[in-house]
């Protein structure tokens, strides 16, 4: 997704690439295990709702969480699409980097209480 190398904290290469099957974001090692996810459900209004960041416990403190959602609010804002941050970890991501976000052609909508339904709903579906 990016044309720069990236690493964590201890100078570990990692990528993160799209997952369309699970409907998430995934960071990888360079020997392809994954180290965590950022999950989204589309909208019918081209938005993603993301609702779940997760790192495994064994990898904490190495920065890949704001690594994972940097790279997916990345790529969201360079697909047009708006986020919706039902997920804490993206929420305060995007507090802090949301000029940035902005400037890249982001954009945000606030949580709506029937985005919730929305996710409980596909989440049965799968």
């Amino acid at each position: 997704m990016t044309d720069q190398q990236l690493t964590d904290k201890t100078g570990a290469v990692v990528t993160v690439e799209h997952d369309d099957a699970r409907g998430a974001y995934a960071l990888a090692f360079e020997n392809g295990e994954v180290a965590g996810r950022t999950f989204h459900i589309p909208t019918a209004d081209d938005e993603w709702i993301f609702f779940h960041t997760e790192v495994d416990d064994e990898y904490s403190g190495r920065g890949l969480g704001g690594i994972l959602v940097g790279q997916a609010m990345t790529d969201v804002a360079r697909q047009g699409r708006t986020v919706v941050p039902l997920c804490p970890f993206v929420k305060g991501w995007l507090e802090k980097n949301g000029d940035d976000f902005a400037a890249a052609g982001g954009s945000v909508r606030a949580p709506r209480p029937g985005d919730l339904d929305t996710v409980r709903a596909a989440q049965k579906g799968a």
